[in-house]
C-alpha cells in the first residue's frame, strides 16, 4: 500500500527507523487496542515522558479529557488502512501541561495497529493565542477610546468604526452599512477629503489632518487627527484614521484670540497715550523755551512803546517851541539834517567801549551846563549815541540863536531816542515774527502730511525751537553737505526726531560742550549725523536706548519713550538708526531715503547696540 506517493512502504525497516530518528517529528506505533507498541523521536524532551513510560499506558491515557473522544474517533476512522487521518489534540506532559501536537495517522490492519508521526504545535498555538490577545486588546482599546476611529474602504464605506464613533455622530450600527465618508463629512471639506485619500493610496500618510463632521441630527463640529492607508500585498484595502473632537480647544483658541486682540487694543492705545505724553513732554519743553525766547522781545517791544511815547511828546513839545521863536530857515534845515542823521543812525550805533563813553558824555553834560542847558542833561545820551561830542556841539552853537539852542538839543536828543525805541520795537518784533515763522516751519502748519522737506531747514527750525536751552554754553556747529537732495515724508514726524536728538544731547552736555550735525548725501537718501562731546553711554546701556521705557535719567527726568519714538519713525521712513558712544563721543547716526515707502514697515525689535 503506497501512502506518500514514495514507495515507503518497501523502504528496508532500518531506513525508515533511521529516518524517523533522525526526523524533528515525533513517531509511535499504536496498537489497536490503545496501546503505544512503539515511539521513536525525542518524546522524553518534548513532554518529559521516556519510552518505558510511554510503553506502559494507553494513548487515551496522555491525551486531555476533553479531546479523548475526537482522538479515539480519528484513529478508528483509519483502521482500514485505506485513510490518512490529520488532527491535533492536547497531549499530557510529565509536568502537568498540555502541548499541542498535529498527529498524522494511518491504520496497518495486518499488523493491527496504527502509525503516527506526531509534530508539536505549541510554539504556533502561543503564537496565535498571543495574537488573539493582543487583536482583542487592540478592539478594546479602540472601542474604550474617546477619539473617532474609523476604517474606510475603497469605495467610501466604513469597514469598521468604533463606539465613540457612534457616541458623536449619533449613527446606530444598523445606519452604518449605508454610509460612506462623504455623510459624515461637512460639504465644504468633500474636495479636500478626495485630495486626501488620493495620496494616502498612493502611500503618502498625514499627521495632521483637519475636518468638520456632520452628526446624523446635522450638527457640525471640528475634529483634527491622522490619517494612513493599510495595504495588503502592495494593494491599497482601506484608510484607517484617528480623529478627536476639538470643538472645545477651538473655542477655546477663538475665546483666547479675542482676548489677545483686546489686550493688543489696550497695549496698543495706552502705548499711544504714553507716546502722545511724551510728545506733550516734549511740546511742554519746546513752549517753556518759546516762552522764554519771546517774551525778551515781546518784553523789550512793550517797554519801547511806553518809552515811545514820551519820547515822541517831547520831540513835538521841542519842535513846537522852535516854530514858536519863529527859528530861521539855517537852523531849521540843520536841524532837519541832524533828525536825519539820528533816523538812520538808530540802527548804527557808534560802537564805544564803556569808559569812552560814560567820558564822553560827562563831557557833554559839562558842555551843556556851561552853556545854561543844565535842565538838558538827560539829552547827553542820545546826543553821544548820535556820535556828537563838544566839538560838535560847538558848532552847532553858532549855528543856532542861544534862545533856540536848548530846544534844538532837546528836540535832537528826544529824535534820537524815540527812533531809536522804534527801531527796539522792529527788532523785538522781528524776533517775534522770526520765532513764529519757525514754529509754523517746525510743525508744518497748513501743509500736507508728505512733504518735499529740506534737511537743512528742519534742523534750522530745531535749533530755532531749542535756542533757550541750547545758549547757555553749548557751542553748535553745523556742517552741512553741499549736495544734500530733498527727501519725500513726514516733515513734522522727522522734526520730531531731531527734537528728541539734540534735546537729549543738549541733557547729556549739560550746559557746555559742542554740539556738531553733520548732513551728507549718501545711496541716493541723505545722512545725518548729531554729534556731542558729553560723558557718553555706558557700555552695558547702549543696546537699549532704543527699547521703550529704557532711559539712562534720573526717575521724573525721563519716560524712556524718545529714542523708541525716534526709531519707530526713522524705521517708518523706510530709514535706518544706530548709535556709537565712547565717552566725550556719542554720535547717532541716521539714514533717510528719498521717499516713503508706499506702506509703513512695522517697528522691529532692535538687536543690541545698533538699528536696522
Amino acid at each position: 500500500m503506497v501512502l506518500d506517493g514514495l514507495g515507503s512502504d518497501a523502504w528496508p525497516h532500518d531506513v525508515t527507523a533511521r529516518l524517523l530518528d533522525r526526523s524533528a517529528d515525533l513517531a509511535c506505533a499504536v496498537g489497536f487496542d490503545g496501546l503505544i507498541q512503539e515511539a521513536t523521536g525525542d518524546w522524553s524532551t518534548l513532554l518529559g515522558w521516556n519510552r518505558d513510560q510511554l510503553l506502559q499506558r494507553p494513548l487515551a491515557g496522555f491525551v486531555h479529557a476533553d479531546d479523548a473522544a475526537a482522538t479515539a474517533e480519528q484513529f478508528d476512522a483509519t483502521r482500514d488502512g485505506t485513510t490518512v487521518s490529520r488532527f491535533q489534540n492536547r497531549f499530557l506532559a510529565a509536568d502537568g501541561s498540555t502541548r499541542w501536537l498535529l498527529w498524522t495517522v494511518v491504520g496497518v490492519p495486518g499488523t493491527e495497529s496504527f502509525r503516527a508521526v506526531v509534530r508539536d504545535l505549541s510554539p504556533t498555538h502561543h503564537a496565535e493565542a498571543q495574537m488573539r490577545e493582543s487583536e482583542r486588546r487592540y478592539q478594546d482599546l479602540i472601542e474604550s477610546a474617546h477619539d473617532i476611529v474609523q476604517s474606510i474602504l475603497p469605495d467610501g464605506h466604513f469597514g469598521f468604526v468604533n463606539r465613540a464613533w457612534h457616541d458623536l455622530l449619533g449613527y446606530t450600527p444598523e445606519d452604518l452599512p449605508g454610509l460612506t465618508l462623504f455623510d459624515i463629512v461637512a460639504e465644504v471639506d468633500h474636495d479636500h477629503c478626495t485630495l486626501l485619500i488620493g495620496q494616502i493610496m498612493s502611500g503618502k500618510s498625514f499627521d495632521h489632518v483637519e475636518v468638520s463632521f456632520v452628526t446624523k441630527d446635522g450638527r457640525t463640529f471640528p475634529v483634527e487627527g491622522n490619517a494612513t492607508g493599510r495595504f495588503r500585498d502592495g494593494v491599497f484595502v482601506a484608510t484607517h484614521t484617528f480623529f478627536r473632537d476639538v470643538s472645545d480647544r477651538k473655542q477655546a483658541e477663538a475665546l483666547q484670540a479675542s482676548y489677545q486682540r483686546e489686550l493688543e487694543q489696550e497695549v496698543a492705545e495706552r502705548s499711544a497715550a504714553l507716546i502722545q505724553s511724551e510728545k506733550l513732554a516734549t511740546l511742554g519743553r519746546l513752549s517753556a523755551g518759546l516762552a522764554h525766547e519771546l517774551n525778551n522781545p515781546a518784553a523789550a517791544a512793550k517797554r519801547g512803546a511806553a518809552l515811545l511815547e514820551d519820547a515822541f511828546s517831547k520831540t513835538c513839545a521841542a519842535l513846537l517851541a522852535l516854530v514858536r521863536t519863529a527859528q530861521g530857515p539855517v537852523e531849521a534845515g540843520q536841524l532837519v539834517q541832524l533828525i536825519e542823521r539820528a533816523a538812520l543812525q538808530s540802527t548804527e550805533l557808534e560802537q564805544l567801549d564803556p569808559l569812552a563813553r560814560g567820558d564822553r558824555e560827562e563831557e557833554v553834560e559839562a558842555w551843556l551846563d556851561d552853556h545854561g542847558l543844565a535842565d538838558s542833561w538827560d539829552a547827553a545820551g542820545p546826543l553821544v549815541d548820535l556820535g556828537l561830542d563838544t566839538g560838535d556841539l560847538d558848532t552847532l552853537s553858532k549855528t543856532f540863536d542861544p534862545a533856540h539852542l536848548g530846544s534844538a538839543l532837546t528836540a535832537l536828543a528826544e529824535a534820537r531816542t524815540a527812533y531809536g525805541l522804534i527801531a527796539q520795537i522792529g527788532h523785538g518784533s522781528a524776533r517775534i515774527s522770526q520765532i513764529v515763522g519757525a514754529l509754523k516751519d517746525y510743525s508744518y502748519m497748513d501743509r500736507a502730511a508728505v512733504q518735499d522737506v529740506d534737511i537743512h531747514e528742519g534742523l534750522d527750525g530745531t535749533l530755532v525751537m531749542l535756542q533757550a536751552k541750547l545758549k547757555r554754553g553749548i557751542e553748535v556747529h553745523r556742517d552741512y553737505g553741499p549736495d544734500v537732495p530733498r527727501i519725500e515724508t513726514l516733515g513734522s514726524e522727522l522734526n520730531q526726531v531731531w527734537t528728541n536728538l539734540i534735546d537729549n544731547a543738549a541733557d547729556a552736555l549739560d550746559g557746555s560742550g559742542h554740539l556738531i550735525i553733520r548732513t551728507r548725501a549718501a545711496d541716493g537718501g541723505v545722512a545725518v549725523e548729531i554729534e556731542d562731546d558729553g560723558p557718553g553711554i555706558a557700555p552695558e546701556a547702549i543696546g537699549q536706548v532704543f527699547d521703550p521705557f529704557f532711559t539712562t535719567k534720573a526717575p521724573g527726568h525721563g519716560t524712556g519713550l524718545g529714542l523708541n519714538i525716534v526709531f519707530n519713525m526713522i524705521r517708518g521712513t523706510g530709514g535706518t538708526i544706530d548709535v556709537q558712544s565712547v565717552p566725550g563721543r556719542t554720535v547717532f547716526r541716521i539714514w533717510l531715503p528719498p521717499r516713503r515707502p508706499a506702506t509703513e514697515q512695522p517697528p522691529d525689535d532692535p538687536p543690541p547696540g545698533s538699528q536696522p
